[in-house]
């Protein structure tokens, strides 16, 4: 062997001896890194949820890697916590997998022999649509603000909340009609629903099935003036409302009085400028009705009876058969993701409680009871173990709702892999930026604007020591981390008094930087 090929052999050997250290050290490197990581998160992680506002509560929190299906941090996470509004994590998934994200409704109108055999009547087939086109922009999306008008003092949509109804009317007028006898608001796709603390469920819905009231302070001394959204002979308002002084707490409720009025009644600071709330009208088929009548009337038509009064059911076809009927107008919706992210981003129960009827009617059934048992086979079908969840509803009010964090990140998880994760995952409201989260990212917190979740809130008067108390505050849904991962995360505390350093807020403001410390550390 030539002393040439000798050295080149050595030098070889070395250099391959000194590539395997390289390749050791940086993986120490690494291994070092991720553990400094680990260490910093649990440090700070540490410093929020053992805060002494948190000295009774109840903490619950995972974070998981969906590609290699690794937990990488846990505290209680298999334990049950109250999920308030993350509830609605199951239901828009549940119905997005049922109906398929493009699903859109379609409302008819049509045009039957009048029951007193002159003229014809005008029926309006509710079919389960949430928002009736009034929340429809010109580029077919849904509007959403981030705090929507159900919410107290939420804030009112630029849209129209008539504009679905204002469309059947022109359509109605383009076919040539010019006078009817009456008008039916066919209601008959499921029964009405009332549930505790929610919204009456019904195949139809205009604006909520509220009527938005917007209150105006003036000079000292004058009566706040208020307005109604929408204008209606439906109702007439009475103004009980009355002004106390700078700094007043804003405490006004609307109830329904006699003969279809609104009485407003309380209190609001003489400096509040303009605040909102809502009506939540009782009988949402009359209430249609009127309001569909009052949009033919302002196309032309002549309408042969009274706007106002009761949905005359009775004339409705038999059996909801219109195959001797004239189509002469119809309502189509943008595509079911368009609400789900409104009702994700908002938290808007209506909606969510509406996905259970949706569910239950995929199955050719119209209870809420077969709608939630339709929600539990697909969880189910989609490989989530539901033996450790507990749900009663499709928005989180409802006082069995129960989830183990590591169901929610499951659940996560799971849809992640579907079709339609990325419209999932951008349903979400993202942290300091819109929604429920807009109002949740500190000041240094990396993670804004990388952070897409659902939050969830359950508030409840402590009336012994004449407090409020904090039942739940979650955080559930996606980071992009960093270091350039996709991570799914859920995170509760539960059972915590509200106090001089504590509300609902500050919690919120505590589970997006813990988001944002996932951001930064993983």
């Amino acid at each position: 062997m030539s002393s040439n090929l000798h050295g080149r052999l050595v030098s070889g050997f070395f250099m391959c001896i000194l590539l395997f250290i390289c390749l050791v050290c940086t993986g120490n490197v690494g291994a070092d890194q991720a553990t400094t990581n680990q260490s910093l998160f649990e440090t700070q992680l540490l410093e929020i949820t053992d805060a002494p506002r948190y000295a009774h509560a109840s903490w619950g929190i995972i974070v998981y890697d969906p590609e290699t299906g690794q937990t990488l941090y846990d505290k209680n996470a298999d334990e049950m916590f109250v999920p308030a509004s993350t509830t609605k994590i199951f239901s828009s998934a549940s119905v997005l997998e049922a109906l398929g994200p493009d699903y859109r409704f379609t409302t008819p109108v049509y045009a039957t022999a009048a029951s007193n055999g002159s003229g014809i009547d005008l029926v309006l087939v509710a079919s389960g649509d949430p928002t009736m086109g009034g929340r429809t922009l010109p580029d077919g999306t849904i509007e959403f603000m981030n705090t929507d008008h159900c919410e107290s003092n939420g804030s009112l949509t630029t849209t129209d909340p008539l504009s679905g109804l204002e469309d059947l009317a022109r359509q109605v007028k383009a076919s040539g009609i010019t006078t009817v006898s009456d008008v039916i608001i066919d209601d008959r796709l499921f029964g009405n629903v009332q549930l505790e603390y929610m919204d009456i469920l019904t195949p139809i819905i205009i604006n909520d099935n509220r009527i938005d009231l917007s209150i105006t302070s003036g000079a000292s001394g004058s009566a706040p003036s208020i307005t109604m959204r929408p204008e209606t002979a439906a109702f007439s308002l009475v103004n009980n409302v009355t002004y106390g002084p700078p700094g007043t707490e804003l405490n006004i409720i609307p109830l329904e009085g006699p003969e279809g009025t609104i009485v407003a009644s309380g209190t609001m600071a003489s400096d509040a400028g303009i605040v909102n709330t809502t009506f939540s009208v009782p009988v949402p088929a009359a209430f249609a009705r009127t309001l569909f009548i009052e949009a033919l009337e302002r196309e032309g038509i002549d309408v042969n009876v009274d706007a106002t009064g009761d949905n005359p059911g009775s004339k409705l076809p038999a059996a909801e058969d219109y195959a001797d009927s004239r189509k002469v107008a119809e309502l189509i919706s943008p595509p079911l993701s368009e609400d789900v992210k409104l009702t994700m981003k908002v938290s808007q129960n209506l909606h969510a409680n509406q996905y259970i009827m949706l569910l239950a009617l995929s199955d050719n059934k119209t209870g809420y009871y077969d709608g939630m048992k339709k929600e539990g086979d697909i969880l189910r079908s989609l490989g989530l173990n539901t033996s450790v969840i507990a749900l009663g509803d499709g928005a989180g009010g409802d006082r069995v709702d129960r989830v183990t964090p590591r169901a929610v990140a499951e659940l996560l998880t799971l849809i992640s892999k579907k079709p339609y994760a990325e419209t999932y995952l951008k349903a979400q409201p993202v942290l300091g930026v819109d929604g429920t989260l807009a109002s949740h990212c500190k000041a240094g917190n990396t993670g804004c604007g990388k952070v897409y979740a659902k939050t969830g809130t359950s508030p409840w008067p402590d009336t012994l020591n004449e407090q409020n108390f904090l039942l739940s505050k979650g955080l559930a849904g996606y980071v992009d981390t960093k270091s350039g991962k996709r991570l799914v995360f859920a995170e509760y505390v539960n059972n915590a008094p509200f106090s001089e350093s504590m509300n609902s807020d500050i919690a919120g403001i505590d589970l997006g930087s813990i988001a944002g410390l996932i951001y930064e550390y993983y």
